[in-house]
């Protein structure tokens, strides 16, 4: 009869624990959001406009507080990355952001350097080498963004752009017979700063075997 007793109660206790566990809150799933600011890394205010995307096919559009949301983002990881074009540098967020089902991800914050431009008081310097011989290039023409903003080597491979104003830019260097080179990242001027040691390594330009056409 004991034993009885005994089956039945662990019967009891069995039932009693899975309905607990059934009963017990489950994770909400659905889709969930990206959600943040985009600012003015010179200024620090607010960009309105910009285009903030999450992988290749979430996006949103920035308002005039600088703040966005991406609705609708399915659970896994995403390259977060901000542009407004002709107006500021693209950037990614530097870590992926990972997204559970249903949670909404808040904080995924950018700040875009401004494309820069004539007008101002920064510079841009550095020197211009052979990567082979590693002696100094002369006339060599670096440009910092657009084409108008550029120098020419002196005989000992150095340059100065002057004129230029805050903001983000892209800095190249060719010249006949060499690859033309761009810098492994964007140059920022904040402040009419002078910013120097902006250095290249042109590598000559492969000769075709005389025979080649």
């Amino acid at each position: 009869m004991k034993q009885i007793l005994a089956i039945l109660t662990a019967v009891v206790c069995i039932t009693s624990l899975s309905a607990a566990v059934s009963k017990a809150p489950q994770p909400k799933g659905g889709n969930g959001s990206i959600s943040g600011f985009i600012t003015d890394s010179i200024t620090g205010q607010p960009i309105q406009g910009a285009q903030v995307m999450a992988g290749c096919r979430l996006h949103a559009t920035t308002n005039a507080d600088g703040s966005y949301t991406i609705p609708n983002v399915p659970s896994g990881d995403y390259i977060v990355k901000a542009k407004k074009c002709h107006e500021y540098v693209a950037k990614e967020y530097p870590t992926p952001v990972h997204v559970e089902a249903g949670q909404h991800v808040t904080g995924i914050n950018i700040a875009l350097a401004p494309v820069g431009g004539g007008g101002g008081n920064g510079s841009i310097s550095g020197t211009v080498y052979d990567k082979m011989t590693r002696k100094p290039i002369a006339g060599a023409k670096v440009t910092a963004g657009c084409c108008q903003n550029y120098a020419m080597t002196n005989n000992d491979g150095t340059y100065t752009i002057t004129g230029l104003r805050d903001g983000s830019y892209i800095v190249k260097a060719h010249k006949q017979g060499y690859e033309c080179a761009t810098y492994p990242e964007p140059v920022v001027i904040s402040g009419g700063q002078s910013v120097s040691g902006i250095d290249f390594y042109l590598i000559p330009c492969k000769l075709r075997p005389a025979d080649e056409k």
